[in-house]
This record gives structure tokens, C-alpha cells and sequence, in this order.
């Protein structure tokens, strides 16, 4: 699975992030696909596969108390608009009971945006994610 951190620190920790990260290597498990900077400061973009969540761990550990991670489950939006369009194909047929096929559906949807859900709080909890009020 992909996923994509954002990274974040205060602007008084900025060098301490330059140099720890200057230093720093990936832990095997851990397949970056590509790193981004905000040229305004004091954010990285991470998009990278992780084997597991014992992986993704080693990977923040060095940065906790310094930097604060969210972190995301991604896909390609082509990729997505695929799968969302075969699904549409299968869901919506002119057969009798497509109005119960819509409700599966439906039904389905739901319980996939459950795992996700589920999957997600599950990364917070074994990644250290640290939670900022952003309001």
C-alpha cells in the first residue's frame, strides 16, 4: 500500500531537521517513490511503501519530538478513477434486482470506506502519529 506523510516541525527546530535528516538513511522496508519540500518552510511530502507497520515505526522514531507526522493511505487518481468505473460496470446492470444490486453497492462501499477507516487507525496507532490542533 501506498502511503504519503506529512511532515511538519516549528521553525526554531529547523536546522536540528537539516542535519538529522542530512544523516539519514531509510530502514529497509521502506520504498520511497519521491520526497517534495514546501518552498515556503517547515514541511516535507513523503510518498513511499512501508512492508508493514513495525517499518513504518523505525522510520519515525529518529524524528518524534521533533517532527510531527500525518500519514495517509494514497492512490493515483487515474488508478482510483479506474477501479471506481469497473465497479460502476459491475454494480449497474439492467437485469431484474438491479435495484437491490445498487443497494449491495452501496452497502459495499460503506463497508470498504469502514476498513479504511479501520486501516487508518490502525497506522495512527503503531506510527507515533503526533496530533496538532490545526484550527
Amino acid at each position: 500500500m501506498l502511503l504519503m506523510d506529512i511532515i511538519t516541525w516549528e521553525p526554531k527546530d529547523s536546522l536540528k531537521v537539516a542535519e538529522l535528516y542530512k544523516n539519514y538513511k531509510y530502514p529497509k522496508g521502506i520504498k520511497v517513490i519521491d520526497e517534495w519540500t514546501d518552498l515556503r518552510g517547515y514541511r516535507t511530502f513523503v510518498i513511499y511503501e512501508s512492508e508493514n507497520e513495525k517499518t513504518y515505526a523505525e522510520s519515525v522514531i529518529p524524528f518524534i519530538g521533533l517532527c510531527r507526522f500525518e500519514t495517509f493511505p494514497v492512490m493515483k487518481l487515474d488508478h482510483f478513477m479506474q477501479l471506481a468505473q469497473e465497479f460502476v460496470e459491475k454494480t449497474e446492470g439492467k437485469e431484474p434486482g438491479a435495484e437491490q444490486g445498487k443497494e449491495a453497492a452501496v452497502k459495499d462501499i460503506l463497508q470498504e470506506i469502514e476498513k479504511l477507516e479501520k486501516r487508518i487507525e490502525h497506522l495512527e496507532r503503531h506510527s507515533f502519529i503526533q496530533q496538532e490542533d490545526v484550527t
